[in-house]
């Protein structure tokens, strides 16, 4: 839940939305203003980790891009961005064809350079901070200090390997923060299902500081051609602000098997 006594950086991020032409939906805006709390008697970040999980085309990667671009611009000193994501291919493919290209159509354009040199990508803001991309391995993270990590796609992980390599990283930075991403996964996807379920004990225990839990799915007793069940659970139907229809969420109902 939102702190309301606590300032947040969800306006900031959302002007950054803004300019790089992709407002936030409802949800995102939800997420940014309590992942990006500031406790009032450090001044710091009041969550060092942030576990997120949504459907499928509900957002997820415009709102890293927001949250990354401000960390990397908003901060007022050299930042240290990396992204993962299933394979270093795959990080690669959303950090070039995603990021990159959306940050070059924007206003900001004249405020980064863009190194594509294989093994070495960054995106190279104009006050050193540098937003670069990460392999699956572990040893990804090591010989750096990391400011803001994203753990995208996590239902593809199959160990702890990669966020094992990034809080190392991260442990001597004042403002660090971990970002855990996914759509949901199955029972082989033995990660992401243990941090769903430290996620929802925190919530069930009142926990408000240091982790920040956020899941939109059904109810395993749901009926899941009830379109009130999907309204609960899909955070990007235009009926709440996004922009996916029920009726192609119908039509796909139809035609697929559950």
């Amino acid at each position: 839940p939102r702190s309301p006594e606590r300032p947040t950086y969800g306006p900031r991020v959302a002007e950054v939305a803004e300019k790089l032409g992709l407002p936030l939906m409802p949800w995102q805006r939800y997420v940014v203003d309590v992942a990006l709390e500031v406790d009032p008697d450090t001044g710091l970040l009041a969550y060092r980790e942030v576990i997120l999980t949504v459907p499928r085309q509900s957002g997820k990667s415009t709102l890293i891009l927001a949250v990354g671009t401000h960390r990397a611009l908003g901060f007022g000193e050299r930042q240290v961005i990396r992204y993962g994501a299933q394979t270093r291919n795959d990080a690669r493919v959303k950090w070039e064809d995603d990021y990159v290209e959306t940050l070059s159509a924007s206003p900001l354009r004249k405020l980064f350079t863009v190194r594509k040199t294989n093994g070495n990508e960054a995106i190279i803001f104009k006050n050193r901070s540098r937003w670069g991309i990460t392999a699956n391995t572990e040893k990804a993270g090591h010989g750096s200090t990391i400011d803001l990590a994203f753990l995208d796609e996590a239902f593809a992980q199959q160990d702890h390997r990669l966020e094992q390599a990034f809080k190392p990283a991260m442990i001597t930075r004042p403002q660090p923060q971990l970002w855990v991403v996914s759509t949901a996964g199955d029972d082989k996807s033995l990660y992401l299902i243990q941090k769903r379920d430290i996620g929802r004990k925190l919530v069930e225990d009142g926990v408000t500081r240091g982790v920040a839990y956020f899941e939109w799915s059904a109810p395993e007793d749901a009926d899941p051609a009830d379109r009130e069940v999907w309204r609960r659970c899909m955070p990007a139907l235009k009926c709440n602000g996004g922009l996916i229809s029920e009726d192609a969420i119908e039509a796909d109902f139809k035609t697929m098997p559950l």
